[in-house]
């Protein structure tokens, strides 16, 4: 039977193993309290700093994540060649048709078609290697080609990129289109969960499971060295207590039933 309603967990960016693992402790009663359908994570720094593996995915798949959305660093790990087909993989849509995976995915949730879209950001974020080109294609385009194709009854977006202008201004270009648009990538929840005027979910950063009091995940002493004097050594994920940010969002065809709300735990 077709469920009217559905409660859907977006998890920010879950980093390293700290992040998989505090993830893990709070996951099953974050699904209990807020009566969830489904889950959704981004994914693109699960293993180790950067990349996601087998391994990790099937923890995370276990510990109850429908879905993974991926960003610039999806091919940090080669081993991502063997899930990258899976159908509950999503990397960015808006680069060339070349790299395997899909920029969408359809999921069938209590009886309703959702699509899940990557979309990744080109201001500030330079595609390193193993890509073969600077950035990623326009991702105004890229919307408007899958929506034309694409057909269910709610889409959302995860808007993986650098900066707040690009992220709103694709919100309110999707307003009334996409059900919810939430960025990702800066790992910093930005406090401006909202509705838009046609009925669009969108929150700017929905933040990072992850180390807190750090670099963004990453060890404060190689980042700081980095930045001051120039200096390189690999980043280490940081071994700090850990953070859970994400957002509880209700989809619903009828708007007095909409709701959204951001989640943040801090580990004691």
């Amino acid at each position: 039977m077709k469920k009217e309603d559905l409660n859907i967990l977006f998890l920010g960016d879950i980093f390293g193993t700290p992040g998989i693992r505090f993830v893990e402790s709070q996951i099953a009663s974050l699904i209990k309290e807020n009566e969830i359908d489904f889950v959704i994570a981004q994914a693109e720094n699960v293993s180790g700093r950067k990349g996601f593996e087998p391994k990790e995915y099937n923890r995370l798949k276990n510990a109850g994540i429908n879905a993974f959305t991926l960003g610039n660093h999806v091919w940090a790990k080669d081993k991502i060649h063997e899930i990258i087909e899976n159908n509950d993989l999503i990397r960015p849509a808006n680069i060339n048709s070349k790299y395997p995976g899909k920029g969408v995915r359809i999921f069938d949730v209590k009886g309703n078609k959702v699509a899940i879209i990557s979309m990744m950001g080109i201001t500030f974020n330079p595609l390193l290697e193993p890509w073969e080109e600077q950035s990623a294609n326009n991702f105004f385009d890229e919307f408007d080609k899958i929506y034309s194709e694409v057909k269910a009854n709610y889409y959302i977006v995860d808007f993986h990129g650098e900066t707040t202008s690009e992220k709103s201004v694709f919100s309110l270009y999707v307003d009334g289109k996409a059900d919810a648009v939430f960025g990702t990538h800066t790992h910093v929840q930005t406090n401006d969960a909202r509705i838009l005027p046609k009925g669009t979910y969108f929150v700017t950063d929905a933040g990072m499971c992850g180390p807190r009091d750090c670099a963004i995940g990453s060890n404060f002493q190689e980042v700081y060295e980095k930045m001051r004097y120039g200096a390189f050594s690999a980043f280490k994920v940081s071994k700090n207590k850990c953070q859970l940010n994400g957002i509880v969002f209700t989809l619903s065809k009828n708007p007095d039933r909409k709701k959204i709300k951001l989640i943040n735990i801090q580990e004691q």
